[in-house]
């Protein structure tokens, strides 16, 4: 027999406060008697003590039977036989990484998952379960308990965050599809009820944590190749902490810069490094020994230091060409009618002049006096000369401009339609309005800053050289994530892309993308005989936080319930039972009689 809910049996140390209400004496009562007589023979008088002689009546014996009953229905026992076809579903998400006084957490649910295979009959059959990325049977066909054990020595986790999803419909479902007496889910998610079919195990215990949350690495401006990283660090703990942060570069893995940053308890700090040379790629990491080293490290790719390589999409190319004048730009001017035929990938920035494109694309981008009928903004009608009334004094676009002098000739003022930032705005309006789209940087303006005129427009000429800063800051420099899909572009030969851990993927000419990044690292891709470096980083803050993780709700459903599982749970009963006995306490052993005494007869007159 095992119990669901074992922490209910700590009711029962509770059971001996039973005996209090019989061990505690009535409160004396003052009764008039016409004669003390009959009291003199007992020798004795009352005492005054608080516990008299315990005197157990037989009412006593069925309370406690019916407390028991009703402790052990809370427990829910159940009825269990020897099991012979179950499953094992392993966490292997990034958090079974951390470490318990020296050991994973991944060897921790081994041993756990080893004694439940101890228990199974030796003509059992187990089947192996990954968690992430998807729910995945590790063997093909069902495998004898000591098999099973091989297979669990070579899971490892990946460093992915664990999906969230309904995890009770998730296992249930499994136990009916496949008719599994018993499927057991080993994590360090802590866990809220149990059913009959699925057990959760726990592993590993709350952790303070701390966590490089974001790296990126970026040119300080399109004509200084020296470039700038910036390093955030996240603090899952309740103290403030110190850390060294350190930079350092991809081949000799020398350290390039470093700074001690405190961190608050439970915020984030950061820190920026300038005056870095130009490597391939850099490796941010901090010193905490902590229980997860997977997120102390994080990896960067430079953005192109050299140039800006600009797509823009224009019916008036005349003024567009005048950026060519700008050292470090590389322009292509294409007609919007070809703009959907035309290559994209591999550009830093997409201008839309006087045009918009049907759907807003994934590179960064911007809108220049878009038509009405895009999807972001609304225009307002034309001003003439329009005067700045507010702005971002701190925003990189305002850097050293002049907003008295900032006079633009004509402008439509922009009514957003989405979520973003007003820039520069007027009293009829925004004129600067950013957004972000799948993670790009997207500007609309309601005025036109072209033709590039240099210093016969000085604070236009400013400006236009602050947007193309601000996209090349941005541009190749955030990192993909663990699990995202690596886009690749239509060859015409297999490509090749080897992982951090020296596996190499063949990619065929037809394939549109790669998905197996479940690793941190730098990954080469070679394709149509270029390279080209990508750095995929964990960034997963549920899972770095190790404190206090949302507890998993298990309940069986229906199906699960009238499954053809061998475990048959009987509290039901225990419920009914304790009834029973309630209503026969009730009913033939009734509470004493606290009937009056008779009154005294009154005293006789002395005459």
């Amino acid at each position: 027999m095992e119990f669901l809910n074992p922490a209910a049996l700590y009711g029962l140390f509770a059971l001996p406060l039973l005996l209090v209400p019989y061990l505690v004496r009535r409160k004396p009562r003052r009764v008039v008697f016409s004669s003390l007589l009959l009291f003199m023979e007992q020798g004795t008088q009352a005492t005054a003590k608080p516990w008299g002689q315990l005197r157990l009546p037989p009412v006593f014996f069925l309370q406690l039977l019916l407390l028991t009953l009703l402790i052990l229905a809370l427990a829910e026992p159940v009825f269990s036989v020897r099991l012979s076809n179950i499953a094992i579903v392993m966490d292997n998400s990034a958090s079974m990484q951390a470490r318990e006084d020296g050991t994973a957490r991944i060897a921790l649910a081994r041993d756990q998952a080893r004694r439940v295979l101890g228990d199974l009959s030796a003509n059992g059959k187990v089947d192996i379960f990954t968690l992430v990325p998807q729910l995945q049977k590790v063997n093909r066909a069902p495998v004898s308990p000591s098999e099973a054990i091989g297979l669990l020595v070579g899971l490892e986790p990946y460093d992915l965050a664990d999906a969230p999803t309904n995890y009770a419909d998730l296992f249930n479902q499994l136990t009916s599809n496949h008719k599994y007496e018993r499927v057991y889910f080993i994590s360090d998610r802590p866990v809220r009820g149990q059913s009959g079919a699925v057990r959760v195990l726990t592993v590993g215990k709350p952790r303070d944590n701390l966590a490089i949350t974001a790296f990126s690495v970026s040119p300080s401006s399109l004509v200084n190749r020296r470039l700038e990283a910036s390093v955030e660090v996240a603090n899952y703990s309740a103290q403030d902490q110190r850390v060294r942060v350190t930079v350092r570069d991809d081949g000799s893995g020398s350290a390039v810069a470093n700074r001690e940053l405190k961190v608050p308890a439970r915020r984030t700090a950061s820190a920026t490094f300038q005056g870095l040379s130009e490597k391939p790629y850099y490796v941010a990491e901090i010193d905490d020994n902590d229980a997860l080293s997977l997120d102390n490290r994080q990896f960067a790719i430079a953005a192109n230091a050299r140039s800006l390589k600009i797509l823009a999409v224009s019916p008036r190319p005349q003024a567009l060409n005048s950026l060519r004048a700008i050292s470090g730009v590389s322009l292509t001017i294409v007609a919007p009618e070809d703009y959907q035929q035309t290559d994209r990938s591999g550009f830093g920035l997409e201008i839309f002049h006087y045009s918009a494109p049907a759907l807003l694309p994934v590179n960064p981008s911007l809108l220049v006096l878009p038509p009405d009928s895009n999807a972001v903004v609304k225009l307002a009608k034309p001003v003439t000369r329009p005067v700045a009334s507010g702005w971002r004094e701190s925003h990189p676009l305002n850097r050293y401009l002049n907003m008295a002098l900032f006079r633009p000739t004509y402008a439509r003022p922009l009514i957003p339609q989405t979520a973003g930032e007003t820039i520069i705005e007027t009293v009829q309006g925004s004129l600067a309005f950013t957004m972000e789209h799948q993670g790009q940087r997207l500007l609309v303006l309601g005025f036109d800053p072209f033709p590039y005129l240099g210093r016969e427009n000085l604070p236009m000429s400013i400006f236009t050289l602050n947007l193309l800063d601000w996209f090349i800051s941005a541009s190749g420099a955030k990192g993909r994530a663990t699990g995202e899909p690596v886009a690749l572009r239509a060859a015409q030969h297999e490509s090749t892309l080897t992982t951090p851990r020296g596996e190499k993927h063949v990619v065929k000419p037809a394939s549109t993308s790669f998905t197996n990044t479940f690793y941190q690292g730098i990954y080469q891709l070679n394709q149509g005989g270029e390279g080209q470096l990508l750095a995929i980083n964990y960034q997963s803050a549920s899972e770095s936080d190790l404190r206090d993780s949302k507890p998993m709700e298990i309940k069986p459903t229906e199906s699960a319930i009238s499954s053809g599982s061998t475990l048959f749970s009987f509290w039901p009963y225990l419920v009914m039972a304790s009834l029973l006995l309630f209503i026969v306490e009730w009913f033939f052993v009734p509470p004493a009689d606290h009937r009056q005494l008779p009154a005294a007869a009154p005293r006789p007159k002395l005459s």
